[in-house]
């Protein structure tokens, strides 16, 4: 019974993410309000969808 409300809270938390990262990220919305988080979002986003560039720490890390 505890595994299962741990991976419903895990499968719920992913969700959460996703919509964030969608509703913030891709379409802009609440920019006004929080433009830092909107930022990354979007970054997160263009990363998700393989459009952005990795970080340089990233790319010493597979050189």
């Amino acid at each position: 019974m505890t595994a299962i409300v741990l991976a419903m809270l895990v499968i719920l938390a992913v969700v959460a993410g996703t919509a964030g990262v969608v509703v913030v990220g891709i379409e802009g919305r609440f920019k006004d309000r929080a433009p830092r988080v909107a930022d990354r979002m979007a970054r997160a986003a263009q990363h998700l969808n393989g459009d952005g560039t990795p970080p340089k720490a990233f790319q010493r890390l597979l050189s």
